[in-house]
């Protein structure tokens, strides 16, 4: 598929039958030499397998392990599916998302094995670096839970000495369950215009909007208490207009707003090619496939990749022969 490709674009692939005894060999022998290994059975399957961190770092000592699970190595939750979707729901994430009438709203994306990915991966250099100070390996753990509690970081840490209150989302235009209007998404006449932090008293008159919100324009607590009743006032006034001639009053006046663009939009914008975020990777049967780049520069150089993800096993041979295997 299309998602393979773009996600194990660049790599090489060695076919290994964990429960052959040549094999196993083969790993282990793959193992001896490696600076870094990453796993994510369910707990329990690596030891079984005889490939987790106490068998692997004695044969080599100096290995970074990395243990990514659903919902950690022990407690009442290890054995359930580590499914990013059944992750998020454990995590409270979705009561952050949509307006309070919805109920829990998930992402529309894998974030939880994105974030353990990320994770994982700071994790991984961070035992690098140690090991170049003191020759020892490391095992690094986390999981999807993890991950996402930590994407919550700011917001649980409010939660946690506030009360323990749980997060009320506005019920029109929701964008932030802590922040006050106007910050949210408002449909204009050709699309949406995204208005962040902005002063009450700063954004009406801009909008035309003085008379209609005067009662809340010196009372700074009523943003957030209010913020329903305000954003539906706003809502009205900018479906008047289109989104460029809302852009024209508020952007000059340094007023926080942009533009809600879909992909094609993207794609098309000035400052999107001006990044030089797409590449070209070309599959085993020499179809082209356009994909994503690294959102990072070293010395202002973005790694950039041609080949798409290898079939199962396609360099085993070559592997094999690399490592004396």
């Amino acid at each position: 598929s299309t998602i393979f490709h773009a996600i194990n674009r660049g790599k090489e692939s060695l076919a290994i039958d964990l429960k052959n005894a040549d094999d196993l060999t083969v790993l282990r022998g793959l193992i001896a030499k490696a600076d870094v290994a990453i796993q994510n059975f369910r707990p329990g399957v690596a030891r079984r397998l005889g490939v987790d961190w106490e068998a692997m770092s004695a044969i080599n000592p100096r290995l970074v392990y990395a243990s990514i699970s659903g919902y950690g190595e022990e407690g009442p939750w290890v054995k359930r599916p580590g499914q990013d979707l059944l992750a998020q729901a454990r995590s409270g994430v979705m009561w952050l998302n949509g307006d309070e009438s919805q109920g829990p709203v998930p992402f529309g994306l894998a974030i939880g094995d994105m974030f353990a990915g990320a994770a994982a991966a700071q994790g991984i250099l961070a035992a690098l670096v140690r090991r170049g100070i003191t020759g020892k390996g490391a095992h690094i753990e986390t999981s999807l839970l993890e991950a996402l509690v930590d994407f919550q970081f700011e917001v649980m840490t409010t939660f946690l000495n506030d009360g323990r209150r749980l997060p009320r989302r506005a019920n029109v235009r929701s964008a932030h369950a802590y922040l006050s209007a106007p910050y949210g998404v408002y449909p204009a006449k050709d699309g949406y215009l995204a208005v962040a932090m902005t002063p009450i008293p700063k954004l009406a008159p801009l909008l035309g909007l003085e008379d209609e919100l005067a009662p809340y324009a010196d009372d700074p607590k009523t943003w957030f208490t209010g913020r329903d009743a305000i954003k539906a006032i706003l809502a009205g006034r900018i479906a008047t207009r289109t989104v460029d001639e809302w852009l024209a009053v508020l952007e000059p006046a340094d007023i926080w707003c942009a533009r809600v663009l879909n992909w094609h939009e993207l794609l098309d914008s000035d400052g999107f090619t001006a990044l030089d975020m797409l590449q070209t990777v070309t599959r085993e049967d020499d179809v082209a496939i356009v994909t994503t780049r690294s959102p990072i520069r070293v010395d202002g150089v973005r790694n950039t990749v041609t080949r798409a993800a290898p079939r199962v096993g396609d360099q085993s041979a070559a592997i094999r022969a690399e490592f004396g295997l």
